[in-house]
Formats: C-alpha cells, structure tokens, sequence
C-alpha cells in the first residue's frame, strides 16, 4: 500500500459509511498532494482489481470504494463496500490494526459495544449457521434454526 497508507488508516477511524471529500482534504489525510492524473482522469478513482494503481489500495485495503467522482469540482465519495470477499480477508496480513478494525466493524453491524458479549453472539451465529448447513448438506431440516436479522442493511 505504500504511500496510500494514511489513506486506508482514515478511513478505518470513520463511523460512517461514506465519506465526501474533496481533492484537497484527501491531500490533507495523505500529506501531499495527489498528482496530476487523479485531477485529470476518472481511472485514477477506479476500483479496479488486481495489481496495478497502487492508490486503489488506500481505500480498497480498508473496505472501502470510490463513487460519485466530480472532477470539475474535485471531490470524490468513499463509501464502504458491501463486502470484502472472504478470500481476501482470509489471505490480508493480520495485524493489530486489522484487529482493532474488525473489532469495530463487529460493534457496528451488531450494535453490540462490549466485546465479550460480542464474541459470544458471533460465536453463537457460527455455531447456527454451520449447523443448519450440515443439516441441508444431508438432507436435513433445522425447524427451530433462525437466522440472525441484520440491524442495518449496508448502503
């Protein structure tokens, strides 16, 4: 991720699900200034998969996505994406900071803050889960099995 990393650590503080920012408050969060090609071209604000566009990873690496690109008016939307692939998440380097921004996805979505009481609910809904789909695997039923209900929907 290189110099794109101040990038992805501001986007993992936000409580929010989309950040509209413009040209230069993201040069702000970066500490210096984007080049020309960002000011120029919708591709630099693509996000593309695969190698290539190092700056894709500021954003991407934090679960993040571009959309809603001005370039008149040089401002750019970040919101969250709707998921990051379980391949990827298993594959990203695990570090203390991935923690701590796993963590607080989990609060989020769960609305749960006490992390032991969060632990045990996703444990819990594993547990579900992997049960009911064994059960459908070998032609099964689990008639008292619910699924958990999201209590917000991703935008």
């Amino acid at each position: 991720m290189g110099k794109y990393a101040p990038l992805a650590r501001y986007l993992e503080t936000l409580d929010a699900d989309s950040w509209t920012a413009s040209f230069a408050q993201v040069e702000a969060v970066l500490g210096f200034v984007l080049p020309r090609s960002a000011y120029d071209y919708p591709a630099w604000w693509s996000n593309q998969k695969g190698p290539g566009h190092s700056q894709k990873e500021g954003w991407q690496s934090a679960g993040w996505e571009t959309c809603d690109l001005d370039l008149p008016n040089r401002s750019v939307r970040f919101a969250r994406s709707p998921r990051t692939p379980v391949k990827e998440m298993q594959q990203a380097e695990l570090t203390p900071e991935t923690h701590e921004h796993l963590w607080r996805r989990a609060q989020a979505i769960m609305g749960i803050e006490d992390r032991d009481a969060l632990l045990e609910k996703a444990l819990e809904a594993l547990i579900r889960q992997e049960t009911a789909r064994y059960f459908t695997e070998i032609g099964g039923t689990m008639p008292e099995f619910e699924a958990a209900l999201r209590e917000r929907p991703f935008a």
